[in-house]
């Protein structure tokens, strides 16, 4: 994989770099819904809101405010992360569909501002966002952007990696698991949780920074509620609980359908829609996500109570550690 990949940054054509950049920036987006979703249990119907700021900050940034790309970058991220803060702290105490509807609302929010705002261009959009640059040196041609989008989806996949398997990262599982043994051990759930949910939302914004200065354009459609229905498609195809899911998730959902032909593009809902089930059946983790197994269910109440005072402890353990 490391070779293909190696090889594809050196050799390939305009069109498999082109490819391989959507990749990555996908990638970056599911990373963070892997750590949100897949580890915190917490379903997010609003990060095209997130990935949108990140497009369109940037844009504005390096277009109308004389930012160069990588301080837009950090000044999207900043916006995003605060607006993640200011929608999280109250939707994230809604449980189930309510929390769903709730960050509905914010990404369908985002989406009629972009539409109307001035700001924004309506559905014109923002065009001659320039590529990124170090210095004097632009990454403008595609085997450099293939390069700049390959090296943050590997700081991303690292960093969510790393938080998976520390005490944060354990504290979160354990939230995920029973909230109510969570907080019966001192853990504090809702600050688990919004902070999950501001990392994720800070991968977002990198994420759409990055398709802004790789695309040179941005526009609402982009960031529309489709874009939220793909992006949930790369992640549980992949698998919500694998960092590589991610990964796999995204060159699924965005080869395939430059693979079929153009008379059959009317049909891709329907195939995504139909292999997603498929996989849902076969692989309910996803296809890297490992065979979920049945839970067994305890033949006394005392079996139960051991359970949960195990969850407890490795908890207790996790949060004292901290």
């Amino acid at each position: 994989m490391t070779v293909a990949v190696v090889g594809l940054g050196l050799y390939g054509s305009t069109y498999l770099l082109s490819l391989g950049s959507k990749i990555a920036i996908y990638a970056i987006v599911i990373l963070g819904l892997t750590l949100l979703v897949g580890y915190g249990g917490q379903i997010s119907f609003g990060h095209n809101a997130f990935f949108g700021i990140g497009g369109y900050i940037s844009a504005l940034a390096t277009t109308s405010w004389g930012l160069s790309p990588l301080p837009g970058m950090l000044v999207a991220a900043l916006i995003a992360a605060a607006l993640a803060v200011v929608t999280g702290y109250p939707t994230l105490r809604l449980r189930g569909h309510f929390l769903a509807l709730g960050t509905f609302a914010v990404g369908l929010g985002f989406y009629a501002f972009a539409v109307a705002s001035p700001y924004f261009n309506g559905f014109t959009g923002i065009g001659g966002i320039p590529p990124y640059s170090l210095g004097g040196l632009s990454f403008q041609r595609e085997f450099a952007q293939f390069w700049v989008c390959g090296v943050f989806m590997l700081v991303a996949l690292v960093a969510v990696a790393h938080l998976r398997g520390g005490r944060w990262g354990r504290a979160l599982r354990t939230v995920s698991t029973d909230e109510a043994t969570a907080q019966s051990v001192g853990i504090d759930v809702h600050r688990v949780k919004l902070t999950a949910f501001v990392v994720s939302a800070l991968l977002a914004s990198v994420a759409g920074s990055l398709y802004a200065h790789t695309t040179s354009y941005v526009s609402p459609e982009t960031f529309s509620f489709a874009t939220i229905l793909t992006l949930f498609m790369m992640l549980f195809i992949g698998g919500a609980g694998s960092v590589w899911g991610a990964v796999l998730g995204s060159f699924v959902v965005t080869v395939v359908p430059e693979l079929a032909p153009e008379s059959m593009a009317s049909w891709q809902p329907t195939f995504f829609g139909a292999l997603l089930v498929i996989v849902l059946i076969l692989r309910p983790a996803g296809l890297l996500g490992g065979r979920r197994r049945a839970a067994r269910r305890p033949k006394d109440g005392g079996g139960q109570l051991r359970d949960r005072g195990s969850i407890g402890l490795r908890a207790h353990g996790a949060e004292a550690s901290a």
